[in-house]
């Protein structure tokens, strides 16, 4: 399958009709409680599917690797994003873009996983506990950077930060289904009608859906991109290629799975711009918000969604 193919995948036109219509300044509108269930139905089928692999296969072996490169990763790149970024844009955008950018974008994962299963190519369980398990620990580890920096003047302490983190409520469909789906599946009642709610030609166009309507959130941040600083800019676009090579190289080294592999470099090369930018509102409110999600959604969401995928999976069925 060539890159071409890839890119021209049902998900990713669709986004990009929705970029387009807000381009040409169209009235197209998606009301807020329907993206809302199909966001919550999403993140459900994913994790419930997550679950059902998951009493198939094991946490050891790669899945425990892949799990300790994720904690590794969402500890690196804060940390060099901070030191970077701390001169030019101050200790809180620093720290904010470095837990925006360690932290993962979940669409973007279940993207990549719709896109893997409508090529026939498969993927472990274990990479639904490594998607939870990388949504968080950056954005702790940012903030708490930040704080020490800033002196925590009139921040939330860090364990306000860290129950807040682990009761999103992303968070908790994610790790909730998936706990539902290993029991059912360890009781042998997964193939209920959950099966056909779930996962097939419902899923995907579920998710064709919400790429549209993600496509005219992108369209709307893009028209920021003007008067956008070009170190942020270069940040975007740098920084998840990067990330996304390391974790290529990574899965060269240790042999991974075609389909894990492109997991862990989605990843590693996308950004959060709903549970990190939530919870920076509130536990970091002198940084900008307009800078991290103008960069995570505007920039590299889409850099991911229409190129990132197709090229990764192109680099890794040729060198892993």
């Amino acid at each position: 399958m060539d890159i071409l193919t890839t890119i021209l995948n049902p998900g990713v036109l669709f986004f990009i009709l929705g970029f387009v219509a807000i381009m040409l300044k169209s009235n197209l509108s998606i009301p807020e409680p329907v993206v809302k269930f199909v966001s919550i139905y999403l993140m459900l089928s994913i994790g419930f599917k997550g679950g059902v692999s998951l009493h198939s296969s094991s946490l050891f072996g790669d899945g425990i690797l892949i799990i300790v490169i994720i904690i590794v990763m969402s500890a690196i790149v804060p940390i060099y994003s901070f030191f970077l970024l701390r001169k030019k844009l101050g200790v809180a955008d620093a720290a904010a873009i470095g837990a925006t950018y360690g932290s993962n974008s979940t669409l973007t994962y279940i993207t990549a996983a719709g896109f893997l299963t409508s090529i026939g190519a498969s993927y472990a369980g274990y990479m639904t506990v490594a998607l939870v398990v990388m949504e968080t620990p950056a954005i702790i580890f940012a903030i708490v950077m930040a704080q020490m920096s800033l002196k925590g003047a009139g921040q939330k302490n860090t364990k306000e930060v860290i129950k807040e983190a682990l009761t999103d409520g992303t968070l908790l469909v994610l790790v909730g289904s998936m706990v539902i789906g290993y029991i059912l599946t360890a009781l042998g009642t997964e193939k209920s009608p959950l099966a056909t709610f779930i996962g097939g030609d419902m899923f995907t166009g579920m998710l064709v859906f919400f790429l549209l309507y993600m496509g005219t959130l992108v369209g709307q941040k893009f028209k920021e991109i003007d008067s956008f600083p070009p170190i942020l800019l270069a940040f975007a676009i740098l920084a998840p290629i990067f990330n996304g090579i390391i974790a290529i190289l990574l899965s060269m080294l240790f042999g991974f799975e075609h389909g894990d592999a492109l997991l862990l470099t989605i990843l590693c090369a996308s950004a959060s711009y709903i549970v990190a930018p939530a919870i920076l509102k509130d536990a970091l409110p002198e940084a900008n918000p307009a800078k991290y999600l103008t960069m995570s959604m505007g920039i590299t969401f889409p850099l991911n969604i229409i190129l990132g995928i197709p090229v990764y999976w192109w680099a890794i069925t040729n060198w892993v």
